[in-house]
């Protein structure tokens, strides 16, 4: 068994955790971060390798942080950020009154009564994110299964058993930030059993329909369509332009019995559902040359009832373990403000980096959904035939 003594240990390795790894070491405090998995692995709603930098849609203040904090911090580390996102706001709604207006590409409907407006949100490679944020810091993560040393006020260490099944390493620690998404609910409830604040996480399934087809085929401009409930995330890549379609819930039943990689069953009606919203912003959509689709589900975290609360505080019966949970791309760069706030104080910094063992040992940054063995690309034909209900749906 190997030991290590540090400041602040992270649990979680997505972009959550590593914002907090990034500002606690510039900080001067000694940290590590455990993953029970590849880094930026999770996110399951965003996982198709694409994040957007904040929910313009929910008044003010998302879209302000979104453009005075987050994006002047990734465009600092290198991040190409993709500027072009236009909204269809529901009819009448004052709080969209100010966005200038935005002409939607050829191909796009709009149902009479309904305008297009500009947001500021931006696009970024989730990848180049977490390369961004993990590069100089591989020796300071580990890789394993995460096992609180609870007192009964307090967590004293963090045992990790490795993946690669070598020797346990036990780092006591001052302060435990619990960034792990959907298996930060059980880790707290582990301790401090059933709180207010595990009450207020809610797991709930989202749905993402990828679409592609080649290079001019589509329009790459990102709509939220509120009306349809429809949000479209479109990207340029190297070898086609590829729409992650998102058929939106706000509220409805969440779940706790979430994996930990937070993969879900598809529910082919919401599939159903999706598509023909998808057709009736875009009715070109079958006829397009060389179209795939796939389709797979997860489980995204919201704090409450909507998806861009956030939460970051000391868990309820403890006296060291924060938890910090984004729901939205904001939310790590605000919370890490209150994270700091919080640890500075629980502990003074140690002002050096003790030697990890085990550190970096198999770390690397996660792939794409669709780029794992088990996705499944399909022509037009095929999805129809995979999901009948969309025919049924049309239909109607």
């Amino acid at each position: 068994m190997s030991t290590a003594a540090l400041d602040v240990v992270i649990v979680g390795g997505g972009v959550q955790g590593l914002v907090v790894l990034n500002a606690l070491v510039a900080e001067g405090y000694s940290c590590a971060l455990v993953s029970d998995g590849d880094l930026g692995s999770g996110q399951t709603l965003h996982s198709h390798g694409y994040l957007s930098t904040g929910f313009g849609m929910f008044g003010p203040e998302l879209p302000r942080a979104s453009a005075e904090v987050v994006q002047p911090y990734l465009e600092k580390r290198g991040v190409e950020l993709s500027h072009d996102w236009v909204m269809i706001p529901p009819p009448g709604q004052p709080m969209f009154e100010g966005l200038p207006a935005a002409t939607l590409p050829d191909g796009f409907i709009m149902a009479p009564g309904l305008r297009a407006v500009r947001l500021a949100d931006a696009s970024l490679s989730k990848r180049g994110l977490v390369e961004a944020l993990s590069h100089s810091h591989h020796d300071r993560v580990l890789r394993g299964h995460a096992t609180p040393h609870w007192n009964g006020e307090r967590v004293e260490a963090i045992s990790v058993r490795p993946s690669d099944g070598g020797e346990e390493v036990v780092l006591s620690t001052k302060a435990v930030v619990v960034a792990a998404g959907c298996g930060s609910k059980r880790f707290v409830k582990g301790l401090v059993g059933e709180t207010p604040q595990t009450e207020q996480i809610k797991h709930r399934r989202v749905h993402m329909i990828c679409v592609r087809a080649p290079h001019g085929s589509l329009p790459t401009t990102s709509i939220t369509a509120m009306p349809l409930g429809l949000m479209l995330a479109a990207h340029d890549q190297k070898d086609n332009v590829t729409w992650y379609v998102t058929p939106m819930e706000m509220g409805g039943p969440s779940y706790d019995d979430v994996p930990g990689d937070a993969a879900a069953k598809i529910d082919p009606e919401m599939v159903a559902r999706g598509l023909v919203s998808l057709l009736t912003l875009y009715p070109r959509l079958p006829g397009i040359d060389g179209l795939q689709l796939g389709c797979y589900a997860g489980y995204r975290q919201d704090i409450g009832d909507r998806p861009g609360n956030r939460m970051c505080e000391l868990a309820a019966g403890t006296k060291n373990v924060i938890i910090a949970l984004p729901s939205g791309l904001v939310g790590p760069w605000l919370n890490v403000i209150t994270v700091s706030e919080i640890v500075s104080g629980l502990a003074d910094p140690g002002g050096s980096q003790p030697p990890l063992p085990g550190g970096g040992a198999g770390v690397r940054v996660g792939s794409a959904v669709e780029e794992r063995p088990d996705f499944e690309w399909m022509g037009w034909n095929e999805w129809l035939r995979q999901y009948p209900q969309i025919s049924g749906q049309m239909v109607r």
